[in-house]
């Protein structure tokens, strides 16, 4: 089974590999690809610095982010492959994934605050919505203190303030 796992710095990217390492301690055989995915740099910031420059910033990034993730499959003696692009995460994703041949892409997604929702669409829907490969998506973390109250109450706070101002 050849398992693409795209990875960014966060403790929940890292769930597939947990799942991974116990798929492989029952017997199945398990190639994985983890992949990491660095955005481009807006061309009014590019133009200030040089491509060595830039390339050499996200390949530091890019190995940090895939450092924890590539521990974790060492240690359990899962062959795999670290691979890193540079691009939109989930098309890049989705690519990556139709040139492997990958069978599966499972995603580590955590919770994201309410208010970046509706601005910052899922990468694993966008991935979802790309490929017919099947996508697995192993949802990690809970909602902060803020998010749960704090936010609600400036809304609601904000919206009085509206009703009263009318």
């Amino acid at each position: 089974m050849k398992v693409l796992i795209p990875v960014d710095a966060s403790d929940a990217a890292l769930a597939p590999v947990q799942y991974i390492t116990s798929l492989s301690r029952s017997g199945t055989q398990v190639e994985a690809l983890v992949l990491n995915v660095q955005p481009r740099f807006h061309r009014h910031l590019a133009q200030f610095t040089s491509r060595p420059a830039r390339d050499a910033f996200r390949a530091e990034r890019s190995a940090s982010a895939m450092a924890r993730a590539i521990e974790a499959l060492s240690l359990a003696r899962i062959p795999f492959r670290a691979l890193s692009d540079v691009g939109r995460p989930a098309e890049t994703i989705a690519a990556i994934a139709e040139r492997e041949q990958v069978d599966e892409i499972m995603i580590g997604t955590g919770r994201h605050p309410a208010w970046l929702r509706w601005v910052n669409p899922s990468i694993a829907q966008g991935v979802t919505a790309l490929t017919d490969i099947p996508v697995t998506v192993f949802a990690r973390g809970h909602a902060g203190v803020l998010e749960r109250f704090a936010f609600p109450a400036g809304l609601a706070g904000l919206a009085v303030l509206l009703i009263a101002g009318d």
